[in-house]
């Protein structure tokens, strides 16, 4: 690329600016050059070491299936589930994870809580089964 002055220009560089202090930093997400310390203090370039964002789960389908469960905490679990995906676009991968564990919290209790009511319910329908069939089918003296 030629400036109006006619002198070549290396790419990506804008006339009068010299290069940056301190060298370039390894893309974001990627791992630093064989021999180089990560930029970020962590091997593979994440913040904490992991080197795959995907490892962050956001647990939307346990959150969903949790509806039949306990749908009060699992409406929120599925809007905790939604923040991890837009933490992990944004590049926060902090907040992702907490987001994360939240989610992956939330959607513990509704399972448990569900759980518990599937059982009392269990429970209550042999109650109410013993109970209908302890007592007489007739009643007065024609029986």
């Amino acid at each position: 690329m030629t400036n109006p002055y006619g002198q070549q220009q290396p790419y990506g560089q804008q006339p009068g600016y010299g290069p940056p202090s301190g060298g370039m930093p390894a893309p974001y997400g990627q791992p630093a050059p064989y021999g180089q310390p990560s930029p970020y203090g962590a091997p593979g370039g994440m913040p904490g070491g992991g080197g795959d964002i995907n490892a962050i789960k956001d647990y939307k389908g346990w959150a969903i299936g949790c509806i039949f469960l306990c749908w009060i905490i699992a409406i929120f679990a599925i809007m905790k589930s939604n923040e991890v995906n837009t933490y992990k676009m944004q590049g926060n991968y902090a907040a992702a994870a907490d987001a994360s564990r939240s989610t992956r919290t939330m959607c513990m209790i509704a399972s448990i809580i569900g759980g518990l009511g599937c059982l009392f319910a269990i429970v209550m329908i042999i109650i109410s089964i013993v109970a209908a069939a302890s007592v007489p089918s007739c009643y007065g003296r024609y029986c």
